[in-house]
């Protein structure tokens, strides 16, 4: 459970400081470690959800609330993320190195508060797609679907 939370927490904070700087000895190549790419700060435009699964002008105008609310979640859940990332940064940890009790501490919280804006995010999406007709609802879930972070692993380890 522990390195799960580790591992969460090190993808979350640690690829964005390593994408910054390519000269990294961590970033180069056959480290073993997969480094991602945050999620971004929105998930996309109306006008390309419009197009993309054909929204009538009164489904656009009925979803825009629920499209507006979604990408402020994801705002300032990138927000909280960059926030975190320089909070962990100034304390001292360094990616890959066994953290102490306490920033696993934070890392649980971290996570637990990842999962908050994700659970909202994910509302946010339903409400989008229950007015959806079933055609544009197949389209709709042939999308990428928003997310504010990035889960390690399959679940909770023991």
């Amino acid at each position: 459970m522990r390195s799960f939370a580790v591992a969460t927490l090190v993808a979350l904070l640690a690829s964005p400081a390593l994408a910054q700087n390519p000269n990294s000895p961590a970033a180069g190549p056959g480290m073993g470690q997969r480094r991602f790419p945050p999620p971004p700060d929105h998930w996309m435009t109306i006008d390309s959800l419009s197009q993309t699964i054909g929204l009538t002008p009164e489904q656009r105008t009925k979803i825009t609330p629920a499209y507006t609310a979604l990408n402020g979640v994801m705002k300032d859940a990138a927000a909280r993320r960059q926030a975190i990332r320089q909070q962990m940064q100034a304390s001292g940890f360094t990616p890959g190195q066994e953290p102490t009790p306490a920033q696993r501490a934070k890392f649980d919280s971290v996570r637990t508060e990842m999962q908050g804006f994700q659970a909202e995010a994910d509302q946010w999406y339903a409400a989008i797609r229950n007015n959806l007709t079933p055609d544009q609802q197949t389209k709709i879930d042939a999308l990428s679907k928003p997310m504010v972070f990035r889960p390690m692993g399959g679940g909770p380890r023991q």
